[in-house]
C-alpha cells in the first residue's frame, strides 16, 4: 500500500469515526494517532483520541475500509 493509500484510509476512517461518535454519543470527538493491522486481510485501522474539551476521555474506533467502505465496527471511551 502506498504513502498516498494509506493517507487517504486515515482521512476516510477519522472522518467516519468522528460521524460515529457525533451521531452515537453526541460527542465531537479529536483523533491524533491511528494504527493500521493485520486481521481480516488488513483491512481494519485502530484510530485513538479524545472527546473536544475532555482530554480525560480518550476514545479509541476501529474502523474497516474493506471494499471502500469505512464502517466502525468498535467503539470504546473512558468516560465514567
Amino acid at each position: 500500500m502506498s504513502k498516498e493509500e494509506k493517507e487517504e484510509i486515515v482521512k476516510k476512517s477519522t472522518e467516519s469515526a468522528v460521524q460515529y461518535f457525533k451521531e452515537q454519543k453526541g460527542w465531537d470527538v479529536v483523533i491524533n494517532e491511528h494504527e493500521f493491522t493485520d486481521r481480516t486481510d488488513g483491512t481494519e485501522i485502530f484510530l485513538f483520541g479524545y472527546e473536544k474539551g475532555n482530554k480525560d476521555n480518550r476514545i479509541h474506533a476501529m474502523v474497516n475500509f474493506a471494499e471502500g467502505k469505512y464502517e466502525v465496527s468498535l467503539i470504546g471511551f473512558d468516560e465514567d
